[in-house]
């Protein structure tokens, strides 16, 4: 009696294909399961620090951060390490730069804050989105203000720096003597000899004037002597070698000494009471 319907059955050939199918799964089954990232996000505004102290930028953000489970790390509020994480990498580069430059700070830290970084010691990865830079009006002007007191500053450095050099110049070069004196005044003057014969005797006494010592307080003579050595130093370095000075007077000559000295080349007083400060401290431990 035949089927009513067809015989759909495999053959010997097809029963052992499907058994080994069975046997060996296929490559595409054999893997290791993933669990799927976790994606969070929170907006966040904070002040980012200037390069000057006290003017400040307004960050406002988006941080999103996800989770990776296979790093076997844990931490117990992801959110606030994900957004410390992004704030820290934000102000490492706010820090140096000046409130003027606000508009391509901002471009900065978009590029910079989009990069995806996992923060350390925790299985939190963090980044930034939409990031917005803004300052005050206020701020914004007293940083011009600022900016313009730096420029001026500068300047007037340089003047002092250029009249020390020329003092230095008259004093230990052109004066030291009536013949190079009056060489130099040929040379600035046309080489009218006549008239630099009849100077003679004023630029003798300018002579003797430039090469008078007056008698100088140990302190002016201890700075006079360590300029000529370093004649090329600017002001701030200067400044930081007398400070240097007055720590070593205090250690080695007592806290009376480094404070004369202090007065005399006109320090302010926190340098004498540091000086103060060491030499107590090396007293005590003799």
């Amino acid at each position: 009696m035949s089927r009513p319907w067809p015989d759909f059955r495999p053959g010997p050939l097809g029963a052992a294909k499907a058994w080994w199918r069975r046997r060996v799964p296929s490559r595409h089954e054999d893997y290791t399961y993933v669990p799927p990232v976790s994606s969070h996000q929170q907006e966040f505004a904070t002040p980012l620090p200037s390069a000057v102290y006290g003017l400040d930028f307004q960050l406002k953000m988006n941080v999103v951060w996800r989770f990776d489970l296979t790093t076997g790390l844990r931490h117990n509020s992801p959110k606030s390490a994900a957004i410390h994480h992004v704030v820290q990498r934000a102000t490492e580069i706010s820090a140096t730069r000046m409130l003027v430059h606000h508009a391509a700070l901002q471009v900065h830290l978009g590029d910079e804050l989009a990069r995806e970084q996992q923060v350390p010691g925790t299985h939190v990865w963090a980044r930034a989105e939409q990031v917005k830079v803004e300052v005050d009006d206020g701020d914004l002007e007293m940083a011009r203000k600022h900016i313009e007191l730096l420029r001026s500053s500068t300047f007037k450095l340089a003047e002092r720096d250029i009249e020390r050099q020329e003092i230095r110049y008259l004093r230990d070069e052109v004066l030291t003597d009536v013949g190079t004196a009056t060489i130099w005044w040929l040379q600035r003057n046309g080489y009218r000899v006549e008239e630099a014969v009849k100077l003679s005797d004023e630029l003798a006494q300018l002579v003797r004037i430039a090469q008078q010592q007056p008698a100088k307080h140990w302190a002016e003579s201890l700075i006079s002597s360590v300029e000529k050595a370093l004649p090329e130093l600017g002001d701030q370095h200067r400044m930081e070698l007398q400070q240097h000075l007055a720590k070593a007077l205090s250690v080695y000559g007592g806290s009376r000494i480094a404070a004369e000295f202090a007065d005399q080349v006109g320090l302010p007083a926190g340098e004498q009471q540091q000086g103060g400060v060491h030499n107590g401290q090396n007293n005590g431990h003799k």
